[in-house]
This record gives structure tokens, C-alpha cells and sequence, in this order.
């Protein structure tokens, strides 16, 4: 570990050339042009589209809801949900995708993180072993074998066997591994840091959110945000619109000159008594929200932060209104503690004073601008909000990617790189984030030891190998031979990556 392990890997193909070992510089470079890593490194761009649009984390909340308190059940579907994205995904994003859920899973049911963090893990690693696109070494597998015979493996030839491994892998986490599982309570120091769950628990939140339809003779019908007076003349904030459209329903962050239309559905925070009145003063129609509102808003790019006034704030004896905090920041106040507990009552117009906490409302990135801030302090970070809203052109562009090798149109190669270019195009990935999800240690070690066998192919090495492995199968059996390979790739695996093993 003295120098990194992408570094050493990277100086195999000129240590090869300098050698005299490898002594065309193509073959020594070879890995660079390789197709493995090319699908390899579109994938990690794919299942980045997967985790950013939303996909990863519907399928963690729908498990979040159907979970329960019974460890059993909760390892189960977590399982499942992690096996099924690592199918897709690089078992690091998946698992990361996962942490948080699983934690709160685990603070909800009052189980220990740790009974749960572990299989998290072993199943991301079940779930790999599944697909053509699950593994990198999958991959590097399959295009030798199509480089050497013209035929390569299928998408879903691996699930053949690894099906029934995670089937027996699940079933000994549930039925045997769950009694050594470690029993940590994982209170460190960042334990006590304020979610959005907490954070709307702690503001009761949940209560306060209502909706409104506005119809043919709402008096909100044509007018923008600013002229409703909503937030100065009634003492609610909007936190988002629904608005339907040719291609279904879109969600909307309204700002100051956004104009309402007939058949718009208002999310509003605020005490049931203004709402009441501005329905009825604008004709508008009141309607409830639905047990899961809070989720919905959160759902669709709405994340949720702290705030606090620091004393040498330019806020101070200042109110909200005063200060233009909505049009100044693109913002909701939702909510302001002082002294104790949330103020409910028209806190918009009540002069703010040092130590009140706000808890403010609107897309991630204007909730991260707030960082720079010299009157306002965040006393916690944005969660990971997702919009999701992009999850179906997510699954086209995964779609696109696996359906031409599956109908034997296009190399895996093509087709991934194809969806990756369209993660990006569609906005499921931002451009500008694409390559921070690329592992590219992982591609490092592929590139830097392709050469590597062809090394060791060139100089008889590998056909040394092969005849010492053969003949023992004589006397030894083939059982015998395939576990010592299995055991060599284990082996060079702990020590570097399984792709490099490959």
C-alpha cells in the first residue's frame, strides 16, 4: 500500500514495453482500447443515471414501507432491493444508495445498524454474480471469450448459476449468518445529525401540509405566485405544484412570476385556518394531501434543511418579509424555533432575533448556496433529494442499453456506451457529475493488466499453467483442478480486485 493501486497498475503496461517483455507499444496500450472497459465504464455511468433519477431510491422507499419491525423481513426485502439493483449497478453505488434507508430501518424497528449494514453489503456482492453488465469481471470474461471463439456470454447466462447462489446466500444471512451478525448501537459522533425525517418530525411538519385545486373560478387562475399574496397576505407557503400534462403529471418549484392555470394542485405548509381562508377568499378547492404528502414533495426535487440567525446576522430585528427571503433565495420558510418549540402563528411578519432556527423548504441547489451565507447558518445538509420525475427516461436509457446485446443487434459495448450518452442527454445524470460516478481505480486496474496476460500468453506462461492444471486433472480430478483455480483467482482477488483476477 505504499503507492495506490491504480498508480502500480497503470505503470504495468510501460514497465511490459520498457522491458522488451511487450514490445509493441499497441499491445502494451491495449487495455485503453479495449471494449470490456469501455461497457465497464459506461455501466458505472448507467447505474450512476439509475441512483441520480430517482430508480435506486423508489425501489429502497417501497421497501422502507413494507418492511416493518421484524428483522427477518426487513434482511429479506432489503436483500432483495439490493440484489435486484446491484443486477444493474456497481455494488459501491448500490450500497450507497441503501445506507441511509437502512439505517433508518434499523432506528425505526430499534435494531442495532450494524445486523443490517453487514448483509447490505454480502448481497450487493449476490446480486453482481446475476448479469453480464452485474460485475466487471463478467464483462472482461465475456469479451475474451468473444475476442478468442467470436462468441461472447449472454446478458443473463450468470444468472443460470448465480441465482442459486443468492438464493442460498440469502437464505443463510436469514437462517444461520444473522445469529453472528455484530450488535453495535452505531451512536457516534455524527448519529445525532438532523435528516429531513427528523427535521419534519421534529417541526410536525406532516400536519401541516394541505393542497389546493385551482378550477375554472379560482381567483388564483392567471395570476403569478407574487400576486396571490400567498406567504404576505396569508401565512402559507407553497411548497410545490402539480401540473398536468400531455406526458402525465409534472412537478413544479414556483417562483415569484410562476402563473397558476386551471386544474394546478398547490401544495401548501401552513396552519389549517389560513389555508381554509385562502381557498375560500379565491374559490380555490381544499383538498387532503394524502398520508404520504411530505414523501411526495420530497420526492420531486424538494430537499429540506436547518437554519439558524447567527448574531452579527444582517437579518436581525429584521422579519421575513422585510428581507424578501423568498424572491432573495428561491426559498420557503416553513417553519420558525424559538425559545423551545416552532412558532406556528404568522411568523413571517415576527422580527427575527439571534438563535432562531428556520426550517426552510426548495431545490437542492439553492438549499446549497445557502453554504456561503453570512446571515444564516445550516445546521444540516441537504439530504440526497432525488427528482423523481426522470425515473422513467432512466429505465428507457437502461433499456437502450441492455435490449440490442439481447437481440444480438449491437455489442454490449456499443449499446451501454449508446445509454450512457442518453443518461446524460435526457438530464437523468448531469453532465458536469457524470465522471465523479466513473470507479476508476476499477478501470485503472483492467487497463493496466490486460497487457499483463497478454504477457503472460506470449511468453508460454499461461500455457505452462494450463498444462500443469491439465495434467493434474489426471490424477487429481476436475473438481479438484477447477477448485485450484477458483482458489488462485480468490486469491489474486483479496489482493488486488476481482477484475484484475479476471
Amino acid at each position: 500500500r505504499w503507492i495506490r493501486l491504480g498508480l502500480v497498475a497503470l505503470s504495468i503496461p510501460v514497465l511490459l514495453f520498457v522491458t522488451g517483455a511487450v514490445p509493441e507499444p499497441e499491445d502494451a496500450l491495449a487495455g485503453f482500447g479495449n471494449q470490456a472497459v469501455i461497457a465497464i465504464a459506461a455501466v458505472f455511468v448507467l447505474g450512476a443515471g439509475l441512483q441520480e433519477s430517482g430508480v435506486a431510491a423508489a425501489l429502497a422507499r417501497r421497501v422502507e414501507r413494507a418492511a416493518g419491525k421484524s428483522e427477518p423481513r426487513i434482511l429479506t426485502l432489503v436483500c432483495g432491493a439490493v440484489i435486484i439493483l446491484s443486477a444493474f449497478m456497481s455494488n459501491a453505488a448500490t450500497v450507497a444508495v441503501l445506507l441511509p434507508v437502512v439505517v433508518a430501518l434499523a432506528r425505526r424497528a430499534q435494531l442495532p445498524p450494524s445486523r443490517l449494514l453487514m448483509p447490505l453489503g454480502y448481497a450487493a456482492i449476490l446480486g453482481g454474480n446475476l448479469t453480464l453488465i452485474g460485475s466487471s469481471s463478467n464483462l472482461l470474461v465475456s469479451d475474451f471469450l468473444r475476442r478468442t471463439t467470436g462468441s461472447g456470454l449472454g446478458m443473463f447466462e450468470f444468472a443460470v448459476i448465480g441465482a442459486p447462489i443468492c438464493i442460498a446466500g440469502v437464505l443463510y444471512l436469514l437462517l444461520v449468518g444473522r445469529r453472528f451478525l455484530p450488535d453495535r448501537d452505531g451512536r457516534g459522533p455524527g448519529a445525532s445529525h438532523a435528516h429531513s425525517e427528523k427535521l419534519v418530525a421534529d417541526y410536525g411538519l406532516a400536519q401541516s401540509i394541505t393542497r389546493v385545486r385551482v378550477g375554472q373560478a379560482s381567483a388564483l387562475r392567471g395570476s403569478t405566485l407574487a400576486e396571490t399574496g400567498i406567504g404576505r397576505d396569508y401565512a402559507v407557503s407553497v411548497l410545490a405544484v402539480t401540473r398536468r400534462g400531455s406526458f402525465g403529471e409534472r412537478w413544479v418549484h414556483p417562483g415569484p412570476n410562476f402563473r397558476f392555470e386551471r386544474g394546478d394542485d398547490v401544495y401548501l405548509e401552513g396552519p389549517d385556518t389560513e389555508v381554509w381562508r385562502l381557498a375560500e377568499e379565491t374559490h380555490s378547492r381544499m383538498g387532503l394531501p394524502g398520508e404520504h404528502a411530505v414523501e411526495r414533495v420530497l420526492d420531486h426535487g424538494v430537499g429540506i434543511v436547518e437554519a439558524s440567525v447567527p448574531p452579527r446576522s444582517g437579518f436581525l430585528g429584521r422579519t421575513l418579509q422585510e428581507v424578501e427571503f423568498r424572491s432573495r433565495y428561491g426559498l420557503n420558510v416553513l417553519s420558525l424555533w424559538r425559545n423551545d418549540g416552532p412558532v406556528q402563528q404568522d411568523f413571517a411578519r415576527l422580527p427575527l432575533a439571534a438563535g432562531d432556527a428556520m426550517l426552510l423548504a426548495g431545490p437542492t441547489d439553492h438549499l446549497r448556496r445557502l453554504r456561503g451565507s453570512q446571515d444564516l447558518v445550516l445546521l444540516s445538509e441537504p439530504d440526497d433529494v432525488r427528482d423523481f420525475s426522470k425515473a422513467p427516461l432512466a429505465l428507457l436509457c437502461l433499456g437502450v442499453a441492455l435490449l440490442p446485446p439481447l437481440l444480438g443487434l449491437a455489442p454490449l459495448a456499443m449499446s451501454a456506451l449508446a445509454g450512457a450518452l442518453l443518461m446524460v442527454l435526457t438530464g437523468c445524470l448531469p453532465a458536469d457529475q457524470a465522471g465523479r460516478f466513473v470507479e476508476w481505480r476499477v478501470l485503472a486496474l483492467i487497463i493496466g493488466t490486460i497487457p499483463l496476460g497478454t504477457a503472460l500468453e506470449n511468453h508460454g506462461v499461461a500455457d505452462l499453467v494450463a498444462d500443469t492444471m491439465v495434467g493434474a486433472s489426471s490424477w487429481a480430478g476436475a473438481p479438484a483442478v477447477l477448485a485450484g483455480l477458483f482458489l488462485l483467482a480468490a486469491l489474486i482477488s483479496v489482493t488486488s480486485s476481482n477484475a484484475a483476477a479476471a
